[in-house]
């Protein structure tokens, strides 16, 4: 399936929250998360990814391109997620190394998820490796476009570091 999103990290989130609201965006969900990376020779990314909402953990399995692009505009295919149960975890860690991916990084956030129409906000304050805030804008490529250039004009502080 294939994905747009325009992802851009910024100093500050509470801009965007305040756009969202003044946009009658509606809140969808806040979680933690904690997502494993694992890379092999191919083009595509393997990813393990730990939601802890309302202290319940889901775990999933899905893949992505693996494309390190500077670019705010990221379009990329992503598959569906695999629902991972914690008494086979090691079994998905055993597959995914026979076919020669190895862990390349953990990362740990707060993500916070807005939702109006199509059009899907995620606000990640990272923790590590590094701390920083992302907004990524996720949908349709018009909608999101349209959107993007929307709250680019509203809001100063954009920032594509």
């Amino acid at each position: 399936m294939k994905e747009y999103e325009y992802s851009f990290k910024v100093k500050d989130l509470n801009p965007y929250i305040n756009y969202l609201k003044n946009n009658e965006y509606i809140f969808v969900s806040k979680n933690l998360q904690i997502r494993e990376l694992y890379k092999n020779k191919s083009n595509i990314m393997a990813r393990i990814t730990i939601d802890i909402e309302n202290e319940i953990k889901n775990i999933s399995l899905d893949f992505k391109d693996d494309k390190d692009l500077e670019d705010v505009l990221k379009v990329s295919n992503e598959s569906i997620p695999l629902i991972v149960k914690e008494y086979n975890i090691e079994s998905v860690k055993s597959i995914l190394e026979i076919l020669g991916y190895k862990k390349y990084k953990t990362l740990n956030r707060s993500r916070t998820v807005y939702k109006k129409n199509n059009v899907k906000f995620e606000l990640d304050s990272y923790t590590s490796p590094d701390k920083m805030f992302v907004v990524g804008i996720d949908g349709e490529n018009d909608e999101v476009e349209i959107i993007y250039k929307d709250v680019k004009n509203k809001i100063d502080d954009l920032t594509h570091n």
